[in-house]
């Protein structure tokens, strides 16, 4: 084909798409409104012409007057139509559904393509579900809308602007700056302030604006203003000349605890945890009355398998006939925290997240597998998911609340491995686990990036909290809700343990967990 035959060709198909993504916009515009005849299906076939048309002229004449002056002619008979249809309360969906179509036909010749039929798809997909979008929009509260903004608020405004070091680099006081470097041997010459006593053998952070922590000076001689150390760290390129060293405030218990805590972490997490939970309570509201039970447990595990085990617990005292059906929304809510947990740690800790797949997906799908065996076996019930209630899907409160657990935890598990070793780590584990699965995950997720505790070891105790937090939901049950319930769910909640604590045992090699 000749270089101008296929220049021909790819204008032709250009135009041919246009026409194509203005035929699609029209035609579900005229499905929606079958009494109108303007705008219809050659209507938009002509507006994305029209812009496509417009923009390759411009291009031709190298004039970008070109295509304005044809969008504010196509904006013109667009406006002069609307006019004569004033009187029709049709909002006006329709004309920036064709402002859009033109839109369109000019990205397709000027070369963006894939973003044209991006846009095409992305309107075609809000303009069809129109009755979905208007039962979503009757079911959502102001007290809601009000979360999301509050949630969009902590993500994108406050999380940005958190300190992103652990506090005890807050609370050290500055120690003197570095003169020279030896990259080569990684030898650094500092200045020290006169009124800081530093000793051989001390450690001092190098720190570069603002309070980013680049690693440690060792010191190893000392000498009036001077001293002179090794570098320990992983940046040691970006030592320079000028960089401030800071001294820790030498209360080690406190420097142990404070070396835990860092705010953009702790932070994220929660916004992690939220967005899952607010992924959950979308759902629920969408499905409203028409989910049954074992999908309302399913859903609801994702915003609180805590909650949704609660809310069947109790409705199993009023209602005891409708057990198995309970207890299959309970185990469905139960076991689908192991993949939200995997999902989590995905995000924050690869290396640990291939590390307890193997354990959480086998204790996942046998509690699927539990929870199918109970609903062959529940027959036929009236009982259904309407009375479930979550709280707001985000709350500064819950996440305040959260984070503080996650914070506690967090010095928890440091501070117990720093003192006693990483083998009493299983005991914190189960005792966490019991509080909050998610908490008691990500901490072990911060000691195993620290370098505290090997992924083995790590793994194990994060699979050993998942269990423990399972068997608290049915310590729950055994408490709040019908005996027959609790009798239906020990036979399954002990064989979900048991597939966990046989998967550690066989998968994790003992050797390996500890240092």
């Amino acid at each position: 084909m000749a270089p101008n035959e296929a220049s021909l060709f790819q204008l032709f198909m250009q135009f041919g798409l246009a026409a194509m993504l203005g035929f699609l916009i029209g035609l579900e515009r005229e499905m929606r409104d079958e009494e109108s005849s303007t705008p219809g299906i050659r209507d938009f076939v002509f507006f994305a012409l029209l812009g496509a048309a417009s923009g390759f002229t411009a291009l031709l004449y190298d004039s970008e007057w070109i295509l304005a002056a044809g969008f504010v002619a196509f904006l013109a008979i667009l406006l002069s139509a609307y006019w004569t249809q004033r009187d029709r309360d049709t909002g006006v969906t329709t004309e920036l559904a064709a402002v859009l179509t033109f839109l369109l036909g000019a990205l397709i010749v000027r070369g963006a393509t894939d973003l044209a039929i991006a846009l095409a798809i992305l309107a075609v997909a809000v303009l069809f579900p129109k009755r979905e979008i208007k039962r979503f929009r009757s079911r959502v509260q102001m007290h809601e809308l009000r979360a999301v903004l509050l949630f969009l608020v902590i993500t994108f405004i406050v999380l940005p602007v958190l300190p992103r070091q652990s506090l005890d680099t807050y609370l050290s006081l500055p120690a003197g700056t570095i003169s020279e470097v030896d990259l080569a041997a990684g030898d650094v010459t500092m200045r020290i302030d006169p009124s800081m006593r530093v000793r051989t053998g001390e450690l001092l952070d190098v720190v570069a604006a603002p309070w980013e922590r680049l690693g440690k000076v060792e010191i190893r001689e000392v000498s009036a203003a001077r001293a002179s150390g090794t570098y320990v760290g992983d940046d040691l390129q970006r030592i320079t000349a000028g960089l401030d060293v800071r001294r820790r405030p030498g209360i080690e218990p406190l420097d142990v605890m404070l070396s835990a805590l860092e705010p953009y972490k702790i932070w994220l997490i929660v916004v992690l945890v939220s967005g899952i939970s607010f992924v959950g309570y979308a759902l629920i509201k969408l499905l409203g009355s028409r989910a049954g039970i074992g999908l309302t447990g399913l859903v609801g595990g994702l915003v609180s398998s805590t909650v949704t085990t609660l809310s069947f617990a109790k409705r199993s005292t009023e209602a005891p006939e409708a057990n198995r059906l309970f207890a299959m929304a309970i185990i469905l809510a139960s076991s689908i925290m192991f993949p939200r947990l995997l999902l989590e740690i995905a995000v924050v800790n690869q290396a640990l997240m291939r590390n307890i797949a193997v354990p959480l997906i086998a204790m996942g799908l046998t509690g699927f597998a539990l929870a199918y065996l109970s609903y062959r076996g529940a027959g036929t019930s009236s009982a259904t998911s309407d009375t479930m209630q979550f709280d707001n899907p985000f709350s500064l409160k819950s996440a305040l609340g959260f984070g503080l657990i996650f914070a506690f935890i967090l010095v928890l598990t440091h501070t117990a491995t720093t003192y006693l070793g990483d083998a009493w780590l299983p005991v914190v584990a189960i005792v966490s686990g019991l509080t909050d699965a998610d908490a008691i995950a990500f901490s072990i997720s911060a000691l195993h990036q620290s370098g505290l505790i090997r992924v083995d070891w790590a793994g194990f105790n994060l699979v050993l909290g998942a269990i423990s937090n399972t068997f608290m939901k049915l310590f729950l049950v055994l408490v709040l809700g019908d005996r027959g319930l609790f009798r239906q769910l020990l036979v399954s909640f002990l064989i979900i343990g048991a597939v966990g604590i046989a998967t550690m045992l066989l998968y994790y090699d003992a050797g390996l967990m500890f240092r």
